[in-house]
């Protein structure tokens, strides 16, 4: 019975870390949603004074401006997309898939050999062969003292 009680204590922990977990991830999310609005205003603000400043620095027009703040967004956006799309191999991940694939093949054989097991275990408690051994291995104990 207690062995049902701490499972179930732990399971209501385990309940309780995740809802905090979830709790604090929501929060971080809503934060970072909020800071990326700003972000994307900050971005548009410099579009917008960089355009200037080339207008009046650079003796530019507006249009030349903007075409040249154009071309350097499709640098970056190239650059970065180039990044986004390329696979790096990584050594923890594989080992980290290796130890799960292997840890799920090793409980799956180790449930197959119990179910294989279970009823030769039951014969052998029903039978009191385990006694008869210990009796006998207990005789040979005592038989090597002397």
């Amino acid at each position: 019975m207690r062995t049902v009680r701490l499972a179930r204590v732990a399971a209501q922990a385990e309940v309780l870390v995740l809802r905090r977990y979830l709790a604090a991830a929501l929060r971080h999310t809503i934060f970072g949603v909020v800071a990326g609005v700003f972000a994307i205003a900050v971005l548009v603000l410099l579009h917008v004074l960089a355009t200037v400043a080339l207008e009046q620095l650079a003796r530019l027009s507006p249009l030349a401006s903007v075409a040249i703040v154009l071309a350097v967004d499709v640098v970056f956006m190239a650059v970065f997309g180039f990044l986004a799309t390329r696979t790096i191999a990584d050594p923890v991940l594989e080992e980290a898939r290796r130890v799960r694939d292997t840890s799920i093949e090793q409980a799956r054989q180790s449930l197959t050999m119990a179910a294989l097991l279970a009823p030769a275990t039951r014969v052998v408690a029903q039978t009191g062969l385990v006694r008869v051994m210990f009796n006998l291995l207990g005789a040979g104990i005592r038989r090597s003292r002397r």
